[in-house]
């Protein structure tokens, strides 16, 4: 349990070291916007690419690892969903952004750093198709039925919204320089290796100075309802399908059930405001799982069996 914190804590270290700055205000209050421009369109897509580009293009296209995530995702928000809607008696645009919370892991921003600490670097294949589960089915799913209650905008908009995504063209970009063994001017290379070396400690100082938000109350009984289903059910939910349903190699359950522990992914804050939902319980569930997740991340990495050996 101790060498799995010690992996673990450095990154969390980053994380907590942008909460400070922007609690002792040694930031301008747009840094968080810059930031995120600086990680979503320039360092990850490169970081992305360049691992596209340098894996085999049949590791890339790995079908049951995204058909596991995608159904542990689709499950998890739809008895969220159901549970939210139907027994609490939430709106349904509500019910959908708090199981969207719980569903949807910030693997963009904490699972490309984790995850081969953790495990090494062969699990970045598996992340990739897990995160493409998300963006093309979670996500999308999530925001198409949030749309049938506001009817703004419809599904095509969703979709397009989603197909923005430029870590989604990153990663088809970089499949298709694997696949015609292409290889960028020298120039661009060291460019892209350059973006992309600084997004895992930018993306997670980021998360840190995201996370400061004064006078955001978390006292409230389903923040924690969605934390905890976040840390806890949805990571045990992705082992079982992948595991039992799927049959997966036991190297990618582990990432899977992993990947699916991280905390709420932050841009699920985002997507609730501007969809007319609770967005300040969001912000506080998104605060409670980052804090959460130090200990538990790293407990049920330790008790998932994760070898630290390359």
């Amino acid at each position: 349990m101790l060498e799995i914190f010690q992996v673990t804590t450095p990154f969390f270290a980053l994380i907590f070291c942008g909460f400070l700055a922007a609690h002792f205000r040694l930031l301008p209050p747009n840094t968080v916007p810059a930031l995120n421009v600086f990680v979503l369109y320039f360092a990850l897509p490169c970081m992305l690419f360049r691992f596209g580009a340098r894996t085999p293009f049949g590791q890339l296209v790995n079908l049951p690892v995204f058909l596991a995530y995608a159904t542990a995702g689709a499950l998890m928000l739809g008895l969220f969903t159901a549970i939210a809607h139907l027994v609490v008696r939430e709106t349904l645009r509500d019910a959908v952004y708090g199981a969207l919370a719980a569903a949807w892991s910030n693997w963009g921003y904490m699972g490309f750093a984790l995850l081969p600490a953790l495990l090494g670097p062969k699990v970045l294949p598996i992340v990739v198709a897990a995160g493409l589960a998300d963006l093309l089915v979670v996500v999308s799913g999530a925001l198409a039925f949030a749309a049938l209650e506001s009817r703004k905008g419809g599904a095509r908009a969703v979709f397009v919204g989603v197909l923005r995504n430029p870590l989604i063209w990153a990663i088809a970009a970089g499949g298709a320089f694997s696949a015609g063994e292409l290889a960028l001017p020298h120039v661009l290379e060291q460019i892209t290796r350059l973006l992309g070396d600084a997004a895992v400690p930018v993306a997670l100082f980021t998360i840190g100075v995201s996370l400061y938000r004064p006078g955001t109350r978390i006292e409230r009984t389903e923040v924690f309802v969605i934390a905890g289903a976040k840390l806890l059910v949805h990571p045990y939910l992705a082992l079982l399908v992948a595991a039992y349903v799927f049959r997966l190699e036991p190297l990618a359950v582990s990432t899977l059930a992993l990947m699916a522990a991280l905390p709420v992914a932050g841009t699920t804050f985002l997507f609730a405001e501007r969809g007319g939902a609770n967005s300040e319980r969001i912000a506080a569930a998104i605060l409670v799982s980052t804090a959460l997740a130090f200990v538990s991340f790293s407990a049920l990495g330790w008790a998932f069996g994760v070898a630290l050996a390359r």
